[in-house]
């Protein structure tokens, strides 16, 4: 694959920036999955302030629609998303627990799906479907038999998670950088 020049003189140079984004990122996931419960709530915090700022200006922009049915939709939105916010910023203990159910489901539903198809069907990638399929079923049954106690630890577990992940991209990109040539 060949690169322009440009780009790779940008990676090279910003290459120390990225190790440091990566291993910022792996601490701070590894502090999010210690502190999981913390993370937890945090993130249906950050998550009903987001919607309800979104609720707002739902709500302002009906008052800026010329027509009628339009500014049914969006007023009743952007009031939707305000009770929705606030009601998560109130209460983020119960949205935490709720949402670990709903993902749960999630997991089982798409791990069942995913094997179905994956033995019923002549896929090239039967075997990482099949294997993908397992996990989310398992995954979502371990989430599930621990309920409602798992509401509390398995959001922050997983953006933890995400985080040690991604600062681990941005190492490896950063090791990667410092080999490429011109």
């Amino acid at each position: 694959m060949k690169y322009d020049g440009v780009a790779i003189k940008q990676l090279k140079e910003n290459s120390s920036w990225y190790m440091l984004l990566g291993i910022g990122l792996i601490l701070l996931g590894t502090l999010a999955i210690y502190y999981a419960l913390y993370t937890t709530l945090f993130s249906i915090l950050y998550l009903g302030a987001l919607l309800t700022v979104l609720g707002v200006f739902e709500f302002v922009k009906s008052f800026k629609i010329n027509k009628w049915d339009n500014f049914f939709l969006h007023f009743f939105l952007g009031i939707l998303y305000i009770v929705g916010g606030l009601f998560a910023i109130f209460n983020p203990a119960i949205n935490a627990i709720m949402l670990t159910l709903l993902m749960s489901i999630f997991f089982i539903v798409t791990g069942i799906a995913k094997i179905a198809f994956a033995l019923g069907r002549n896929v090239p990638h039967k075997g990482l479907m099949l294997f993908n399929g397992t996990v989310a079923l398992v995954l979502g049954g371990l989430i599930l038999a621990q309920w409602p106690y798992s509401g509390f630890w398995v959001i922050g577990m997983f953006v933890g998670i995400d985080m040690i992940l991604t600062g681990w991209s941005w190492i490896w990109l950063s090791m990667l950088a410092k080999k490429l040539r011109a």
